[in-house]
């Protein structure tokens, strides 16, 4: 996939999360890594609707977050997340969005450091295969601090699973491949409105 094509898939992919209701008041922020060594990776710009983003809102970044070309708009605050969890985890997208679901499955385990599932068929889409399998997801506190926030996220990510929760705040999933990573976030999705609707019904 070439930077035009990457750009387009990360339009895309915004407008559909933004239709889903996932990326709500220029919320979340996506990337797709494009080289490896050394680090790049595109990232859609900070305060703008994800709903109606175009190519030329989607930045390249270098290391250490740097802007690789001329443009008048910012990078999302929170691309050092980002290049953290390229270094530490080595996916090919990471995708941030801000969902209802996502804010209200870690108020359900308030005083708990993570939420797992298991049981349901659908937890098959995150490449675990196990029938039995116990889905332990991580909830971080919504540190005001980006950097301690992204180095938080990479102490405590569980590298068997591709993704963390923020308390009051969203989902940060990844994947293999912007597709990986997408199908990651819709399954999480389908789990925390699962549980959140087994909890509506006890």
């Amino acid at each position: 996939m070439n930077l035009n094509q990457s750009r387009e898939t990360l339009v895309r992919t915004a407008r559909e999360f933004y239709e889903k209701g996932w990326m709500l008041g220029t919320s979340g922020n996506l990337s797709i890594r494009v080289s490896e060594s050394p680090l790049q990776f595109l990232i859609t710009a900070s305060g703008l609707d994800k709903g109606a983003l175009q190519s030329t809102d989607i930045l390249l970044m270098g290391e250490n977050s740097k802007l690789m070309e001329t443009s008048q708009r910012k990078p999302s605050a929170e691309t050092s997340i980002h290049e953290g969890v390229y270094r530490s985890l080595s996916p090919g997208a990471v995708y941030h969005v801000h969902s209802v679901s996502a804010a209200l499955i870690t108020e359900l385990h308030s005083d708990k450091k993570s939420v797992t599932f298991s049981g349901l068929e659908m937890i098959k889409g995150l490449d675990i295969w196990d029938p039995v399998a116990l889905v332990e997801m991580p909830i971080l506190e919504n540190i005001p601090s980006i950097p301690d926030l992204a180095s938080e996220i990479v102490e405590r990510a569980n590298r068997s699973v591709p993704g963390v929760l923020i308390r009051r705040h969203g989902l940060y999933a990844w994947g293999a491949s912007p597709f990986e990573a997408k199908r990651h976030v819709e399954i999480f999705e389908y789990l925390f409105q699962y549980y959140i609707g087994l909890a509506r019904l006890r």
